[in-house]
């Protein structure tokens, strides 16, 4: 596909203008990026309502409800984005970057909570009794909370910054990848593997596979998907020069992480030759296993001491 440069308050420090961005493979990319948008928005929806209905509060699937709704705030800012380029054929200037700068937010929050679900669950498996000893009774949703604040001041300093910089965000948004970077991709790596090692190779315990599954496959996708944005973005800042498809296909790879989700809790749940009732009951079957299988762990640890 032959594609135009990225849009230039990210790509060219050294324009101050803004130019329209039209081409036939923006279009391209715009229509398969609303189509995901579209699709996950549905998904995670869907996610959203059940869980939040049918979940006690106080379990692990608050971690869920708040990742998918980060996932749907970023498909939704990222829809917003792609209408307003329909209309104006810019990915520049305001209200551009106020819509960038909540896409980013939720960006932000996603890897945030991915990170936290990793060390989370990584905790859980190598030290289970001290885990349900110690784990405080709101300790799911005062970590949501709180990161949900970091990463909303976070974000109001970045756009505070554009703003004072006529909008272009390309002065405070490496800010934002470098922090994103540094901090979620070692400890999201190290608990994946550390996870994948404990449950697959070194665990007999099979009664939270399906949890573990779907957070392993979370965090799979979202490291091949997802995170690859903030390396374009990092090696745009430090090298002054990116492939210009890149970007493009890094935002759409990202809705396609943020859209995939919710078919991966389906595809856990499920299981081969019964009939299940509802899609309700497959998502309570593969995130109340936390709250099923915690004390037959804590048993069958203790019993090897």
């Amino acid at each position: 596909m032959n594609m135009t440069s990225p849009p230039p308050t990210i790509a060219d420090s050294e324009n101050k203008t803004c130019s329209p961005e039209k081409g036939e493979g923006i279009i391209i990319f715009a229509i398969f990026t609303v189509l995901f948008c579209v699709l996950g928005m549905l998904g995670n929806g869907l996610v959203i309502w059940l869980l939040g209905s049918s979940v006690k509060r106080n379990t692990f699937a608050i971690y869920i409800i708040n990742l998918s709704v980060a996932d749907f705030g970023f498909l939704t800012f990222e829809l917003i984005i792609e209408i307003h380029w329909f209309f104006t054929h810019l990915y520049c200037d305001f209200p551009y970057e106020l819509f960038q700068t909540g896409l980013l937010l939720m960006y932000s929050t996603g890897q945030f909570l991915l990170t936290i679900i990793s060390i989370d669950r990584c905790v859980s498996v190598l030290f289970p009794i001290w885990y349900r000893c110690h784990r405080p009774a709101h300790l799911f949703t005062s970590v949501c909370a709180a990161i949900w604040a970091i990463c909303f001041i976070l974000s109001l300093v970045y756009f505070t910054i554009a703003s004072f910089h006529k909008y272009e965000l390309k002065h405070s948004l490496k800010y934002q990848f470098i922090v994103n970077a540094v901090l979620c991709l070692p400890l999201m790596t190290i608990s994946s593997v550390v996870l994948f090692v404990k449950i697959y190779f070194l665990s007999k315990i099979q009664r939270r596979r399906k949890l573990l599954t779907a957070v392993l496959l979370t965090l799979f996708f979202f490291l091949v998907l997802a995170f690859p944005l903030n390396a374009f973005y990092f090696i745009l800042y430090v090298f002054k020069n990116i492939h210009p498809n890149l970007l493009y296909y890094g935002y759409l790879c990202t809705c396609i992480n943020s859209s995939i989700n919710p078919l991966i809790y389906y595809l856990v749940g499920r299981q081969k030759g019964k009939t299940q009732r509802n899609i309700k009951d497959l998502l309570q079957k593969v995130f109340k296993e936390e709250e099923n299988s915690s004390d037959q762990m804590e048993t069958s640890e203790g019993s090897k001491i």
